[in-house]
């Protein structure tokens, strides 16, 4: 840990609030904010005492409580906090997780009063052994109620190969890490690459000029791949998705079985009211739609896998539609002529990849559309 002066007056930027705290006095009750410590060695064992006041917990032990109207006051924005002690080793990767009613963070300092992190999930490398100091804080005035702190310390993998259905948990450092995998049986798999503390981005390379890369398709900015991947040796980077993010990730490899009476049709006839399953894998995928009479006329496309695209063309029509069915779901509704019509079916993010369903619904009108 860094060794720095005392402070006498500590403020913490959380979220859009302020944790401020007289740190002198909130720790030792009845020391002057003032009071300055004759030496250096002098501060440094006036700090140890501070810390040594609190309720000390281990790492990995389960704590709960409660922040009241008797817990300590933030006199900068009126929020409640309580403090804890919890002594840590160096090189240990320390995961604190505030969970409960309490609307609330969690932050953690060392034994001279300086923010390490903070968040409702707190994941910090420890530079240095010793204890430190865990700060549970309402996010504001009107923040009360009882809250529970899980603490783990984290073990991370040094592996380079991605085993299937084995997932790794490891560190980005504003660094990409390279990964290898075999598939033995030609299939569908998902690649997640998952944080808490950084937009993740995935690129896949495999047999045949084979190129996937994907940025949030997982949701909440983690990395999806989905796609049918052939017998071969491939090749992962996992990264931030602008390079400057680090922290701890998870990575996992999954193979996906279908429904036995799920049937993927990539082409073809689009019949209305008989819904089909398409896998989109970075090129688009064109069906016909044949009308015999002027309908109204309503195509969605639906995907928990990725973020869909429509297009539906023909008779002097151009349409398209990217979440008109809600989410990130697509749905075009128009009036058609008779003819015969192309609908295009793709990721409106050209690298995405996975199942989708497409429908079609045909009402005759009784209205001639306007032309």
């Amino acid at each position: 840990m860094a060794k720095s002066s005392p402070l006498s007056y500590l403020l913490v930027a959380v979220g859009g609030g302020v944790i401020g705290f007289l740190a002198a006095q909130a720790i030792t009750p009845g020391v002057p904010p003032d009071s300055a410590p004759a030496s250096q060695t002098e501060g440094e064992s006036s700090q140890s005492e501070r810390l040594a006041g609190l309720e000390r917990v281990a790492l990995g032990e389960r704590l709960q409580g409660e922040i009241t109207s008797e817990s300590e006051l933030n006199g900068n924005d009126g929020s409640r906090f309580e403090r804890y002690v919890m002594a840590l080793e160096e090189d240990d990767l320390v995961e604190v997780t505030l969970d409960g009613a309490l609307q609330g963070v969690v932050s953690l300092y060392d034994d001279q009063l300086q923010l390490v992190s903070s968040g409702e999930i707190m994941r910090q490398r420890i530079d240095q052994s010793g204890d430190y100091m865990l700060v549970v804080s309402g996010a504001d005035a009107q923040s009360y109620g009882p809250f529970s702190l899980e603490s783990r310390s984290v073990e991370l993998s040094d592996s380079d190969t991605l085993t299937l259905a084995s997932p790794l948990d490891s560190w980005l450092q504003q660094d990409e890490r390279e990964y290898s995998f075999t598939i033995d049986e030609a299939g569908m798999y998902d690649i997640d690459m998952r944080s808490d503390e950084f937009d993740t981005f995935l690129v896949l390379e495999g047999p045949s000029g084979y190129y996937r890369e994907d940025d949030d398709s997982a949701g909440n900015l983690n990395a999806r791949i989905a796609d049918f991947l052939a017998p071969g040796e491939y090749q992962l980077t996992a990264r931030s998705a602008y390079g400057d993010g680090e922290g701890v990730f998870t990575l996992a490899l999954d193979s996906r079985e279908l429904p036995s009476d799920t049937e993927l049709r990539n082409s073809g006839e689009l019949t209305a009211d008989a819904p089909i399953n398409g896998w989109y894998s970075g090129e688009a995928l064109t069906y016909e739609l044949t009308l015999d009479e002027t309908s109204d006329v309503t195509l969605e496309m639906r995907s928990s896998d990725f973020d869909t695209f429509l297009e539906v063309e023909g008779n002097g029509v151009a349409l398209s539609d990217d979440d008109g069915a809600g989410g990130t779901d697509s749905r075009i509704g128009e009036q058609l002529l008779p003819g015969t019509y192309t609908v295009t079916a793709r990721g409106y993010n050209l690298s995405a990849s996975g199942l989708f369903e497409l429908t079609a619904r045909t009402e005759p009108s009784e209205v001639e559309p306007e032309l």
